[in-house]
């Protein structure tokens, strides 16, 4: 079964999608700020991540930042959600290693779309 992490301060997000996960077989961790994120990361190496970029404690890039520089991390996808869509912010993300930036609200099925991309490229590599 594969283990999809879910980072995001907003507990509606979080548990929405858990509970989308779950009904579509994955395990899913949730954590509500990136410190306990980047902590989860380490412990249970989730085949995805899922991350919001405006968080307290710490904030997605620079999660996205400390799991791109640790070689033992840096190979699991790492999908940037968030309510903002600057394009600025979108290519900074790119830049220090996201493979996917989406835009809250967004489609389930889109969500789902990006998850089946990943790992079966995980799969096939």
């Amino acid at each position: 079964m594969n283990t999809i992490l879910v980072i995001d301060d907003n507990t509606d997000y979080r548990t929405s999608f858990r509970e989308v996960l779950e009904m579509e077989n994955y395990k899913a961790l949730e954590a509500e700020n990136g410190q306990i994120g980047l902590q989860m990361i380490q412990s249970y190496r989730p085949d995805i991540i899922l991350c919001d970029v405006e968080m307290p404690v710490m904030n997605g890039m620079d999660v996205l930042k400390k799991v791109k520089a640790d070689p033992t991390l840096a190979k699991i996808p790492f999908v940037i959600i968030s309510g903002q869509n600057d394009r600025e912010l979108v290519q900074t993300a790119y830049d220090l290693g996201a493979e996917a930036y989406l835009t809250k609200p967004l489609p389930i099925k889109e969500l789902l779309a990006v998850i089946v991309r990943f790992l079966q490229a995980r799969t096939i590599s």
